[in-house]
């Protein structure tokens, strides 16, 4: 009887699927967290990317870039606190795609994250009208000690009228 309870356990623990710890969130485009404006400006250069606006947000210094090589990254903005690294958001999406091209987008980038960080917890699932534009946010996160990846898909629609983003949001501590 022992032998057949020790077989038996013996298969069942071959058919549990076995969980791999989780990839830590990188910094996108090999940069570090806290690493200077200067030297990210002069990265940037080099792939022949340019900046083309320079702002204060919420106390931070934040460049607009466009121009990185990645497929359908149509800019990206790059947070400093203290002339440090600690937000990059990316902007993702083709002018000439329907919303179900985007959803189908949004839920690929999803998986391919939770791949490599696990299961993301839903941050936002909301739609709201203001007047005639009804607006809709889908958001993830992914937290980690180091850094936190946040996902956000958003819609505002007027009539026939529509703009639609996917975003990913990278933030140090």
């Amino acid at each position: 009887m022992k032998r057949f309870v020790l077989f038996h356990l013996a298969g069942l623990l071959l058919t549990v699927p076995v969980l791999r710890a989780a990839e830590t969130i990188k910094v996108p485009f090999n940069f570090q967290w806290g690493e200077s404006a200067q030297r990210l400006e002069d990265s940037l250069k080099r792939v022949k990317a340019r900046v083309v606006d320079r702002r204060e947000i919420e106390g931070r210094q934040c460049l607009v870039v466009e121009g990185i090589p990645q497929k359908l990254l149509q800019r990206a903005q790059f947070f400093f606190d203290q002339d440090a690294l600690n937000e990059i958001e990316l902007h993702y999406g083709d002018p000439s795609w329907d919303s179900t091209q985007y959803g189908q987008f949004f839920d690929q980038t999803r998986r391919n994250i939770e791949k490599k960080y696990g299961i993301g917890r839903v941050i936002a699932r909301q739609k709201t009208r203001d007047g005639d534009v009804l607006q809709t946010v889908i958001g993830y996160q992914w937290v980690q000690d180091m850094a936190t990846l946040s996902l956000y898909y958003y819609t505002a629609e007027q009539g026939a009228s529509s703009y639609r983003l996917l975003s990913l949001h990278y933030r140090g501590f």
